[in-house]
């Protein structure tokens, strides 16, 4: 039956293209329009059907011991996150080719992908029952594509609820047919870079029909390995076809690491240390005893070279420095570097977006505005310190900071910001544009998401240590982020080897049951094949689910959270329309805006305190 399938499949997707090949045989520019359009639809029915939660239930009923479930879970999950990678490509190459009506065709196209693979994941659900609407309404969309010819027959027989055997068999007609696509786009590449994106992506495609078929092989329809398919055979198998197939604990445990590679910290579930005071003059002691418990004092010795990764780049105003890093805490933290043998102590930012309307942005001109100056360390502007380099995995980054790359010792110190979607901006958070320029990864016509930017760098170049500093002032309200004009009084660090256990501690502390709610934290557990490591804390936790007043607060501030990020996206101008009261004497407009804008910044800053505070706004 499956090959019959695979056979329709292709023989469809063929017939599609030779149509396409004579129709616009004097036009490949049309002809590879089309192509691009059909594969932005493909990809995103996959990025929706495959999602963690769509395939939770196969998952649950295999008769598999658990390292054998969270390797399939492990291949189904990073397929999963090369769609998305692939989604998002192929969408923001459609967007460059700029116009209202393109855009409209290129969301249209998004919008169909997305209900085809939620009516993919929703027809398959076992018992109708527990979700009747989704599951009429997919029932009414697989009867309408097949009306229309979108669906044929043989495929509109597999949506339905099927086993991973199945599930597997369906996966290995659907990718191979991408793959047919993309050979013929590879044909079709108006330019270098674009047959090599392409030729990556036919790989890719073909990388996971390897891995459906042997899913295909090694599992049986009743949900148990097959005679023969042994558990470390399978590891084999797939390791084979791609490493990253292989959660990180079995990655570990079958590639230990040698005596002279670079220790990684990163996702070790290293314990964090909290300590807290009430006056700023107990800085350094307090800072001192935070970085002692969590270990930098070893982690310092023989490291020649320290980068930090800061962030101040969204500080606006002298009066608000609440989503600034503390001059104090950074001048301490280099202090206690040097006296522990470090030589030299870089200090990293990247520019952002607020530059291309204002004068006086750059990296420098920002931290000798909010006076992060000293002997200690030095300034390094990202942008200017880009090196090439070629990821592994991911799209369209092709550089590192090299500062960050070389250096002994690598630490990120966020400052604590509420975030609408994140909830708080931390460590993970704050190595965003490492890689490149920032408003090339946020929005609309982005070829890679931000968060898969940061990823591509974690996976090269994880920190060593990361401090968070909650050193009053710290933004607070929703869009803390941005600016605050009531910011919290709250005097917190928090320090640890392992940013992501350092940023699960955070959130705990601000309420947070399950860090997978943040969507960075969430990527990172999928990226590498990681869970929540519940980490040991030392020190008394404070309360910040009652200091402070982010989006973690209600359902209310949840839902304006979430709807923040693609209005902000998409309908903010790159950024333009969005932005807090700034400091004009200092960052001088580039010209002057238009009167919708200036009215669009000023209701945005008085609705959400982007503006510093006042003396009936502070607490």
């Amino acid at each position: 039956m499956n090959s019959d399938l695979e056979r329709v499949l292709l023989g469809d997707v063929q017939r599609l293209l030779d149509r396409w090949a004579v129709r616009y045989h004097d036009r490949p520019d049309l002809e590879r329009l089309h192509l691009l359009m059909l594969a932005l639809e493909r990809e995103q029915i996959v990025a929706v059907a495959y999602r963690e939660e769509a395939v939770a239930g196969r998952l649950a009923e295999l008769e598999v011991d658990a390292d054998t479930r969270a390797l399939i879970r492990q291949t189904l999950v990073w397929i999963w996150k090369d769609e998305q990678l692939h989604a998002e490509y192929l969408r923001g190459e459609l967007l460059r080719r700029g116009g209202v009506g393109s855009h409209a065709v290129v969301y249209g196209r998004t919008l169909q992908g997305a209900l085809s693979g939620w009516t993919s994941a929703t027809a398959n659900h076992r018992d109708p029952r527990q979700a009747p609407f989704r599951s009429g309404a997919a029932s009414v969309l697989v009867t309408m594509a097949g009306l229309t010819g979108q669906a044929p027959p043989a495929l509109r027989h597999e949506l339905r609820y099927q086993t991973l055997h199945r599930y597997s068999l369906l996966n290995v007609a659907l990718e191979a047919s991408a793959a047919l696509a993309y050979r013929r786009l590879i044909e079709l590449a108006d330019s270098e870079e674009h047959r090599r994106v392409y030729e990556r992506l036919r790989e890719d495609e073909e990388r996971h029909v390897a891995a459906f078929a042997l899913l295909t092989d090694a599992i049986t329809d009743g949900g148990g390995l097959a005679k023969g398919k042994e558990p470390e055979r399978l590891a084999d198998q797939l390791e084979a076809i791609s490493p990253w197939f292989i959660p990180a604990a079995q990655r570990a445990r079958r590639r230990p690491e040698g005596g002279g590679g670079r220790a990684r910290s990163f996702g070790s579930g290293a314990s964090v240390a909290v300590r807290s005071a009430t006056r700023d003059d107990e800085l350094d002691a307090t800072l001192w005893a935070c970085l002692d418990a969590a270990g930098l004092k070893e982690q310092a010795v023989g490291a020649r070279t320290t980068a930090i990764r800061a962030s101040f780049m969204l500080g606006y105003d002298r009066r608000d420095r609440s989503n600034v890093n503390s001059p104090a805490v950074l001048d301490a933290l280099a202090r206690y570097l040097l006296e522990h043998g470090v030589e030299d102590v870089a200090v990293l930012e990247a520019p952002t977006v607020y530059g291309n309307g204002f004068a006086n942005r750059s990296v420098e001109d920002v931290a000798r505005y909010f006076g992060l100056t000293s002997p200690r360390y030095r300034i390094v502007d990202i942008n200017e310190d880009l090196r090439p380099y070629t990821f592994e995995r991911g799209f369209v980054q092709h550089a590192i900071t090299g500062t960050w790359l070389d250096a002994d010792l690598r630490i990120v110190l966020p400052k604590l910001r509420t975030d609408p979607t994140e909830f708080a901006h931390l460590g993970l958070s704050t190595l965003e544009g490492s890689t490149g320029a920032i408003d090339a990864t946020f929005y609309a016509g982005r070829q890679v998401d931000f968060r898969s930017a940061t990823m591509m760098l974690l996976d090269v170049a994880p920190p060593d240590f990361c401090l968070i500093d909650a050193w009053a002032p710290v933004a607070d309200g929703p869009f803390g982020v941005m600016g605050c004009s009531r910011p919290a009084e709250v005097r917190h660090l928090y320090g640890g080897a392992d940013v992501l256990t350092v940023d699960e501690a955070v959130l705990a502390d601000m309420g947070v049951e399950d860090p997978r709610e943040a969507p960075i934290l969430r990527l990172a557990y999928h990226w590498f094949g990681l869970g929540p490591a519940h980490p040991h804390v030392d020190g008394d936790r404070p309360d910040l689910a009652h200091e402070l007043r982010g989006a973690h607060r209600s359902r209310l501030l949840r839902g304006l959270g979430m709807a923040a990020y693609p209005i902000y996206m998409y309908l903010s101008g790159a950024g333009d329309r969005f932005v807090p009261a700034m400091d004009v004497h200092a960052f001088p407009p580039r010209e002057r805006p238009s009167a919708s804008t200036r009215l669009l910044r000023r209701a945005a800053q008085q609705a959400f305190g982007l503006h510093p505070p006042t003396r009936m706004g502070t607490r």
